[in-house]
């Protein structure tokens, strides 16, 4: 889950939800579920838009605390490691240098 684009939409929403423009919201929810490929961040998105719907009144004095909240659960939930097939090397080839066009290196 890209946890950037995650958090731009949270705070977007949450700006809807104070100007009370129940549209921009859905229509923000819709976007981001087209757009994303996991169904963890879906149903992430989906559990933060109906927790800022119904206690927006509750929750709008402490939008930094349900904010971080919300970054770290999708880190929690987002955080399983994709394995590489076999075969396939480093993309960097795996020496971490410059590959002799950087200091020191020599043509």
């Amino acid at each position: 889950m890209d946890t950037f684009t995650f958090m731009i939409a949270i705070i977007l929403m949450m700006i809807a939800v104070q100007f009370n423009q129940i549209w921009m919201i859905f229509a923000i929810v819709t976007l981001m579920i087209l757009t994303m490929r996991d169904l963890t961040a879906t149903i992430l998105l989906i559990v933060a838009t109906g927790i800022m719907l119904f206690a927006n009144e509750l929750l709008m004095a402490y939008w930094p605390f349900v904010l971080f909240g919300l970054i770290i659960l999708s880190v929690v939930l987002g955080g399983k490691k994709q394995e590489q097939p076999a075969g396939y090397g480093d993309m960097f080839g795996g020496g971490g240098d410059m590959g002799g066009i950087g200091f020191g290196g020599g043509f």
